[in-house]
């Protein structure tokens, strides 16, 4: 990734001659888009400006490859969202560097270019008052990319066209466009684009009846959604895809709607205590074999191909001696999410949770902590009250776990908390490098890396569970 930026930042940040709006408005107006002409081609050389604006611009734009799912009408994770964070947006645009900006928007469609490579969906958000100012496009075949309009953007005529001429070399390179249903680009968009934020979802999808008929046929996203409710109302209204707030914003907030979980769910739990008061096998091999869900779900586990080579039929006693202590642990945390129902949204909140999971683990691996499954337990356990419409004391509590976790989930707390902060800013694109948070887990580079490690392994994980199979 970082060999991708510096190449970009080559060839976009090098040092030009300073110019005026005015003198860049003329420029533009003398001729057709470059993009249109130059798309595919290679970069001109350009001389790469002073280290300090390349170290900083690469470490701001680590930020930009980090994903949002993209929710289906169906309540799967059918791809991935690309932005730029809202205040890192505000402060580039009082920079003025259309520079910078035109990198930005190159990495973020690249971002969703690499995105359908994997087989998923590559939604970019670019900022139109950038777009203009992209001399050459990256690689967009079956990317998806939403023009937003900003409530100030002042064009000017020449800046309009083109708008439209790189609207036109975007689908000619294979990527569907789309905006708000008010812009006007000359030609009719592929798809519409709709902003929840903190308007209330009524009002956003009551929006879509005064739409004319040709409008009403395409595709719609609805982005920067407020809360699981608002995008399950969202999915259930036909929206094709929806992407924003799906995570609880911190720890301690709870479910609009709580609920009380399966029985399972708190059969699991009292296992998972007993392991962590270090109870005897034989107790806990008793308890597995009184519930015959649970037995069988662990022979299927243990007669898995992970574990043929050990033992062709193993039987509950063997399954548990061959586990061990951890991985029965994090067998038994895994099979919690299983019992979160049948909601429209539970497939992406199941990955979403595995993922948040994976990465703790991940983050943990990377810091040396002594017990990492502790922290993919700390994951799962973040997202298991909006998963289950559980409160969160009840999750704590029915987990039994450790003092670090129930400080960082309960109080923000603790030496763990750093974990809960750090996935809130993979979620939000808020991610800061300069920060000393970032700092300590090895880099915003690092951190992204182990994030895109950890969404692999989830969406590995959620399809295994679907089969009811749980993954190692």
């Amino acid at each position: 990734m970082s060999f991708f930026l510096q190449r970009l930042l080559q060839a976009i940040l090098g040092r030009r001659p300073h110019r005026t709006k005015t003198a860049r408005a003329t420029e533009t107006s003398a001729g057709p888009h470059p993009a249109a002409a130059t798309l595919g081609s290679a970069p001109a050389p350009v001389s790469l400006p002073e280290p300090p604006k390349v170290a900083a611009a690469v470490s701001a734009l680590m930020a930009v490859g980090a994903r949002r799912p993209l929710i289906a009408t169906d309540g799967a994770i059918a791809g991935f969202e690309f932005r730029i964070d809202h205040e890192m947006q505000k402060r580039l645009q009082q920079d003025d560097d259309h520079q910078v900006q035109a990198a930005y928007v190159l990495a973020l469609l690249t971002s969703a270019h690499l995105m359908v490579k994997t087989g998923r969906i590559g939604f970019a958000r670019v900022p139109a008052e950038w777009l203009v100012h992209v001399a050459q496009l990256a690689d967009v075949e079956g990317a998806w990319v939403g023009i937003e309009q900003s409530a100030g953007m002042n064009l000017t005529l020449a800046q309009w066209q083109t708008l439209r001429e790189t609207v036109q070399a975007l689908r000619a390179a294979g990527a569907k466009v789309g905006w708000d249903e008010a812009a006007v680009f000359g030609v009719p968009p592929d798809f519409l684009l709709l902003h929840q934020g903190p308007a209330l979802m009524d009002v956003v999808l009551g929006s879509m009846r005064t739409w004319p008929p040709e409008l009403k046929k395409l595709p719609v996203f609805v982005t920067d959604i407020a809360c699981v409710e608002d995008l399950e109302q969202a999915l259930y209204s036909g929206i094709s895809y929806a992407c924003g707030a799906l995570a609880p914003p911190e720890p301690a907030t709870e479910p609009l709607e709580l609920l009380r979980a399966p029985p399972e769910f708190y059969r699991v739990g009292q296992l998972l205590n007993e392991l962590a008061s270090g109870a005897d096998t034989s107790v806990i091999v008793s308890d597995i074999k009184r519930d015959i869900g649970l037995s069988y779900r662990l022979l299927c586990r243990i007669n898995s191909a992970s574990f043929a080579q050990l033992n062709a039929q193993a039987s509950i006693d063997q399954a548990v001696l061959l586990l061990g202590h951890n991985e029965l642990y994090r067998w038994l945390s895994l099979l919690l999410i299983q019992f979160s129902g049948r909601r429209k949204v539970t497939s992406a909140l199941q990955e979403i949770t595995l993922w948040r999971a994976r990465l703790f683990e991940l983050l943990a691996i990377e810091t040396h902590e002594t017990s990492p499954g502790q922290l993919f337990t700390l994951g799962l356990a973040s997202m298991l009250g909006p998963l289950l419409k559980m409160s969160l004391v009840e999750v704590v509590s029915t987990l039994n776990l450790p003092t670090p976790a129930r400080q960082a989930l309960l109080e923000q707390t603790g030496p763990w908390s750093v974990y809960l902060q750090l996935a809130l800013q993979v979620e939000t694109k808020s991610l800061d490098g300069n920060s000393a948070l970032v700092g300590q887990f090895g880099g915003a580079e690092r951190v992204a890396a182990l994030a895109d490690e950890a969404w692999a392994w989830a969406w590995a994980a959620e399809h295994a569970n679907r089969e009811g199979v749980i993954l190692e």
